[in-house]
């Protein structure tokens, strides 16, 4: 098992203030441990990307990169490794910590010296990842750059995006309370369904052999495409996804009636919904969304919000390397 001499911590300082408190308990206790490791707190939005930037180009093959926060940090500093030899570790320190779910064990996610710990003692092994490639294109056909991204976790487009934006609104009415983080997506999950669930949108993939590569709809109340198995704080739409699989789960559930919508959701919470009326699910490595109203399309990867007319996803085999806890 390789060790590396340059440990960089990338720390997202709004973490989720819990998070952080058990991060700086974790580094007073690893203090002789530490010496030799940078850790840097991010300053703005978007810090974290700059950081990874900065040590990417420093990189002598000898530095792991840890993302300490949240799904977005994760998001950011990802983005920037993805392609590269570079490998990179996670400490979550956020609320929902969806995408540490899928790859790493309940021990560590809880437990934030336990993972400083195996890092300063080089225990870990590195792995290759896949993500999804996201591109976003206008209605002429041109790519909306900062509509696009590597996304590590889940996209969605639908009911989810307007949840999210919701979800989003709430906790920054109350950005002090941990209550309103953990709960604001399910609540807002639950106002969204009593109001617009149709998205005027279709699909295009390879789904093998009998079974047509158009949807053959044009409106539906949401579909996810998930690398990882969990978002939104815990929701499920991909109980069965590998990170390691070089394939994209899909699930698209039909525009449905309140009734419709009102079950699925808490089956869709966890993990339940395959097979159920109304709710498509599938493997692919590659699939394009195209809106067929009016709109353009809104959607969300990794939280972060996107838009345009159509938007290709490719799974790209080990785009990423992760070290994963031993």
């Amino acid at each position: 098992m390789k060790g590396f001499s340059r440990k960089v911590f990338i720390v997202n300082s709004r973490a989720d203030s819990h998070g952080m408190e058990k991060f700086k308990s974790a580094v007073a206790l690893f203090d002789e441990s530490l010496k030799g490791c940078e850790i840097r707190y991010t300053e703005h939005a978007g810090h974290a990307s700059e950081i990874a930037s900065e040590i990417l180009k420093e990189d002598d093959g000898n530095t792991l990169v840890v993302a300490c926060g949240g799904d977005g940090t994760v998001h950011e500093v990802a983005n920037v490794l993805a392609g590269s030899s570079l490998p990179m570790a996670i400490i979550p320190l956020g609320t929902g910590n969806d995408f540490a779910r899928s790859v790493m064990d309940e021990a560590h996610r809880g437990d934030c010296e336990y993972c400083v710990s195996e890092i300063t003692k080089n225990d870990y092994i590195v792995r290759a990842i896949d993500l999804i490639k996201v591109e976003s294109f206008d209605a002429s056909g041109n790519l909306i750059p900062e509509s696009s991204a590597w996304c590590n976790n889940v996209a969605s487009i639908g009911l989810d995006t307007e949840v999210q934006l919701n979800a989003k609104s709430r906790v920054l009415r109350h950005p002090k309370s941990t209550f309103i983080r953990k709960t604001s997506y399910t609540v807002s999950a639950m106002g969204a369904l009593f109001g617009n669930r149709k998205f005027e949108f279709k699909f295009d993939c390879a789904r093998g052999s009998d079974i047509p590569e158009s949807s053959g709809k044009s409106g539906y109340t949401l579909i996810s495409i998930c690398n990882g198995s969990y978002y939104g704080s815990g929701f499920c739409p991909a109980p069965k996804a590998s990170v390691r699989d070089g394939l994209l789960d899909v699930c698209a559930i039909d525009n449905v009636s309140l009734p419709r919508a009102l079950y699925l959701i808490s089956k869709y919470k966890n993990g339940q919904h395959e097979g159920k009326n109304g709710v498509d699910c599938f493997r692919t490595t590659e699939i394009t969304v195209e809106a067929t109203g009016y709109r353009d399309l809104n959607g969300n990867y990794d939280g972060e919000d996107f838009s345009g007319r159509k938007v290709r996803f490719t799974c790209v085999r080990g785009a990423l390397n992760l070290a994963y806890y031993d």
